[in-house]
């Protein structure tokens, strides 16, 4: 509401029938000149030399001869925005309306007017007008005869109270404003703040099963290692035996068992190893599009006919630096995974794209970020994820099928290798509906350079020297023993400590250090090839893990079958690299089996 103000306008109203009473209500209000210095003077008496009626800037007049020319009047000065401070209403006035009915539409058409009832005879109590209309403080009654005192007085205290009220209304307007732009202003930030407690709940949700994810990684890594370890030791006597047993024994077809058997399990620990992001890599700059849609006949193959397969690779190059193997990994145990979904059949869909992502594009995993990715999404029409198995989802071992209808590492090796690459996952899943698994993977910007051919391994023996580094017991004696069988001198130590006292006494004997990474009791592989790579730079070194050498330091330049031994390992494999490792050239300005400065 628009309040006006009383500094620029004072405006009265005087309805009466009589043009006589009119003129009077004029002549006090509005007076000529001649009178003014009168009417000065008695409001002086009465208000103070500054305030009298006579004076009220911008003093307007208006008269009506009726209750319904004066409503008019009434409802013209509220359109403009110009309203009456004050009415005078005669109580008879004939024809129409008489003052009480004029009043009380007045009433009606302006909240905020002071209205005084003129009247020369007992027409109404004060108990009948109040009767009609309603207690009012807005309400006055001026007996006639009156006299221009009096009047002068009306005016000017209700005038002064219209003023007062006028000017408190427009404080309040003013403070209901702000409290109203005040509120909209918190109810904005109570809404963002919801959305941001949503988000941080979300981003906890996220951070508490990335973390979880992380340590179960950790653990399956770990049993991993341990399974390498244990399997190179099975695989290593059972070769040893079937060597050296006749091809018509039955014992031979047993430890042929025994070593497949191995074989399968190594396999196992190696999607341990992809899910716990420690299996070695050999990325480069590969098509997307290409390699789903190279996958064709084989899937078919392998889902069956009651699966409707269909492969989308997209129309144009989708360049992601990968490892192809792992990429194909990843879309065969997804497509297994929706196959096993559908057991009475249904619509599988493989689609890959290039897609753009903002900083506002909605995050369901802790790795999402902005910037261009290549999408690969395969989708069934299967029976859906309940609530209950969606946290566990990626968990290695954890699986909703019969016992021996999977391993539980499926969709956990597609997390690892998913993870290791740099992308994330993001689920979509309705019951009954389908399930719909989304890889982002970054987009290569990379130029792969022409790999150098492999050299020949060579599998021969040889007279060296080597210093064998291995914690596991059973493990360290099948090494030395399959060394010692080709020619090789071999040390062996349990740790890193016990290999540095060896080295002190026969650094000059030793040609080849051959260490296990990981080891308990102080030093580790990595600082003890340092610490001896000090003493003797032309020493050759074979690092051997269960982990991928990419786990322990960005920093190594290895390569398999050179300077690099992956548990579990063939023993003719152990052979071949210690050849190959001892026969590479010499670096320049170093002297082999001599000590270093």
């Amino acid at each position: 509401m628009n309040t006006p103000e009383l500094t620029n306008h004072h405006r009265v109203l005087v309805i009466d029938d009589n043009q006589a009473v009119r003129a009077d209500f004029k002549k006090i209000l509005q007076p000529e000149d001649g009178g003014a210095a009168d009417l000065e003077a008695a409001g002086a008496k009465l208000f103070g030399p500054v305030t009298s009626p006579a004076k009220m800037a911008g003093m307007e007049l208006d008269e009506a001869p009726s209750g319904e020319e004066g409503l008019k009047l009434v409802q013209a000065a509220q359109a403009e925005g110009r309203p009456y401070m004050l009415a005078f209403v005669d109580v008879r006035m004939a024809p129409g309306w008489d003052g009480i009915e004029t009043t009380a539409r007045i009433f009606k058409c302006d909240p905020d007017i002071q209205i005084v009832i003129c009247t020369a005879y007992s027409d109404y109590s004060w108990e009948e007008m109040i009767a009609r209309l309603g207690q009012s403080d807005r309400l006055v009654i001026l007996k006639k005869p009156f006299d221009t005192v009096e009047v002068l007085q009306l005016a000017h205290a209700l005038a002064e109270k219209w003023r007062l009220g006028q000017k408190a209304r427009t404080r309040m307007d003013q403070l209901e404003a702000m409290v109203a732009a005040r509120t909209e202003e918190l109810q904005t930030a109570l809404t963002q703040l919801k959305v941001e407690m949503a988000e941080h709940a979300r981003t906890e949700d996220d951070l508490r099963q990335a973390q979880k994810m992380e340590a179960v990684g950790q653990l399956a890594g770990g049993i991993a290692h341990d399974f390498n370890n244990l399997l190179t030791i099975i695989r290593g006597y059972t070769q040893h035996l079937m060597a050296e047993l006749s091809p018509d024994r039955v014992v031979l077809e047993a430890l042929r068992e025994i070593d497949a058997a191995a074989e399968r399990a190594a396999k196992l620990t190696g999607q341990m190893l992809l899910f716990s992001r420690k299996q070695r890599m050999q990325p480069r700059s590969i098509n997307l599009s290409e390699v789903i849609a190279q996958f064709d006949t084989m899937l078919r193959r392998s889902l069956g006919e009651h699966i409707n397969l269909e492969i989308q690779p997209g129309p144009a190059p989708l360049m992601i630096r990968a490892d192809p193997v792992m990429m194909e990994m990843v879309v065969l145990n997804l497509a297994v995974n929706a196959r096993d979904a559908m057991p009475r059949g249904g619509r599988l869909l493989i689609t890959a794209s290039l897609v753009e992502l903002s900083e506002t594009s909605g995050r369901s995993d802790p790795k999402a970020r902005p910037g261009r990715f290549v999408r690969l999404s395969v989708a069934d029409s299967g029976c859906g994820i309940t609530a209950d198995v969606r946290p566990h989802l990626f968990e290695p071992f954890f699986t909703t099928k019969e016992t021996g209808q999977g391993t539980g590492l499926g969709l956990a090796t597609v997390y690892g290798i998913v993870k290791q690459h740099d992308g994330w996952i993001e689920v979509e899943s309705e019951l009954e509906r389908g399930t719909r698994f989304n890889i982002f993977l970054p987009v290569d910007t990379q130029v792969d350079r022409p790999v150098a051919a492999a050299p020949v391994l060579r599998p021969d023996g040889g007279h060296e020297t080597i210093l064998l580094v291995e914690d596991e017991a059973p493990l360290r004696r099948l090494a030395k023993q399959m060394l010692q069988r080709h020619g090789y001198r071999v040390y062996d130590a349990c740790s890193g400590v016990e290999a540095l006292v060896i080295w002190k006494e026969r650094q000059a004997e030793i040609d080849l250090l051959l260490t296990d990474m990981i080891m308990p009791g102080g030093w580790t592989g990595l600082e003890l090839a340092d610490k001896i790579r000090a003493d003797k730079k032309g020493l050759r070194i074979i690092y051997t893990t269960g982990y991928s050498p990419d786990a322990f330091s960005p920093n190594l330049h290895l390569k398999e079958g050179i300077n690099f031994l992956a548990k579990p390992y063939h023993p003719n494999l152990l052979i071949q690299t210690v050849r190959q490792c001892l026969d590479l050239p010499v670096p320049a300005g170093v002297q082999e089996g001599k000590a270093g400065n």
